[in-house]
């Protein structure tokens, strides 16, 4: 891939191509995020490693990743490989398959919690799902989560999301009686939890780092607190795994941060792009799937394409985790260092938190510690860096986060180096013009 000139123009097949799909495809965007990209929503035409190009001919380096499964890169050729020998095979079989074990067994292997797992096709599905097992097992319907987390779209728990300072719902059309018994706590508050935590709770559900609201870590003693107060409230402690499962860590947060939760969620890197998700955890809390009580349905459960997909990123990313984690460490502390440096230099505010192979950046002067501090940054202000970015061929998330790949090394972080020192420069420039 190699970029092109710096045209005005340089968009021009984004934009038709955004014209074209807005006549029939609602907003002109499969995901409502996607339209926050300034100066357009791009249409992309290949990814391949740590490269993205748009239908344009721009080249990018990409810290999006599709929003996080990329842990490997764009199409790695040992999942590419995997996948087209199942194709070669069948598509899908309404039926069992050997990958269902293959699949189970490697993540029982590798993540600290799981003895047992469901398949689904989307973090958001497999939420769900783990609350309600987590139902049936305590015989409770309650359920607690935290302000800024993130769990999927799905009513119930799409409440207090990034971007909210209560409870309400994350979007029009969502019923409020669906979430009656869900309860939105601030995180990092262990009064709060203890008051909250009753013998009505089933489970309490949390980003065990706090990825999507900022890239938060708890404080120091504050997991093991709620590990314990559920245990001694008879709740379950479930850890929504889908961005950090292996992507902090092969065991995920829970490996990093040894605590165990008794179910977890995960989902994007374990499919490395293609859609599965699963959860998994205690036996005997599982027990109400594997005995029948909790129906667990799906037609593309555990789709053999999919599961190929995943068998072979996760078996990869066992068989390299010495040499994958401490680089995903590096390059993602590295980064994060870049933009701090270079956005200062050209009298950018700028500030980012970063843990592991994931991070998420601010426009703001002052650090941005926790959820609460998010209500100084200037989301709008980070959208023009966004853009200037761009430019630059390096492509992120318009909202600020961040994540790297096996396929970031030295080349890919000096070019963030010089993409950074001109895209900060400029957006300074533009946004000294703003009204």
């Amino acid at each position: 891939m190699s970029a092109v000139p710096d045209l005005d123009d340089r968009y021009a097949g984004s934009r038709s191509a955004f014209e074209r799909r807005q006549r029939t495809l609602a907003r002109g965007v499969s995901s409502a995020i996607r339209v926050n990209q300034l100066p357009v929503p791009l249409t992309f035409a290949e990814g391949r490693g740590a490269h993205l190009r748009d239908i344009d001919g721009n080249d990018y380096v990409d810290y999006a990743l599709a929003y996080g499964p990329m842990v490997l890169g764009h199409s790695p050729d040992l999942v590419l490989d995997a996948a087209r020998q199942q194709l070669s095979e069948a598509i899908s079989y309404g039926g069992s398959h050997r990958l269902e074990s293959e699949l189970s067994e490697a993540i029982c292997r590798t993540v600290p919690c799981a003895e047992l797992c469901v398949f689904s096709n989307s973090g958001s599905e497999a939420v769900h799902a783990a609350v309600r097992i987590a139902r049936a097992a305590t015989g409770r319907r309650r359920v607690i989560k935290f302000l800024g987390h993130f769990h999927g779209w799905l009513d119930p728990l799409a409440v207090g999301n990034p971007g909210h300072w209560d409870a309400s719902p994350a979007t029009a059309g969502q019923d409020r009686l669906a979430s009656s018994s869900v309860s939105v706590l601030p995180w990092n508050d262990l009064d709060a939890l203890h008051a909250a935590l009753t013998d009505d709770v089933a489970a309490v559900i949390m980003e065990p780092v706090a990825v999507n609201g900022g890239c938060f870590t708890a404080d120091p003693g504050y997991l093991e607190a709620v590990r314990e107060q559920t245990q001694h409230m008879g709740a379950l402690l479930i850890f929504d795994e889908v961005i950090t499962g292996f992507r902090l860590s092969l065991g995920g947060a829970q490996q990093r941060l040894d605590v165990r939760p008794d179910l977890a969620v995960l989902g994007k890197a374990l499919g490395a792009g293609f859609p599965i998700s699963a959860v998994c955890g205690r036996a005997d809390v599982m027990h109400v799937v594997a005995s029948g009580a909790v129906a667990h349905i799906g037609t593309s459960n555990a789709n053999p394409v999919c599961a190929a997909a995943a068998v072979a990123s996760v078996t990869e990313l066992e068989r390299r985790a010495n040499e994958i984690y401490p680089q995903l460490e590096d390059v993602g502390a590295q980064l994060a260092e870049i933009l701090r440096d270079e956005a200062a230099e050209a009298g950018l505010p700028l500030t980012v938190n970063q843990v592991g192979a994931a991070g998420h950046a601010f426009y703001a002067s002052t650090s941005i510690a926790s959820y609460a501090d998010t209500v100084r940054a200037d989301p709008a202000a980070y959208r023009v860096f966004a853009e200037a970015l761009l430019r630059e061929g390096m492509h992120v998330i318009p909202r600020g986060l961040l994540y790297v790949s096996t396929m970031h090394g030295p080349a890919e972080l000096a070019h963030a180096r010089s993409a950074v020192a001109r895209a900060a420069a400029s957006a300074v420039t533009s946004l000294r013009s703003r009204p």
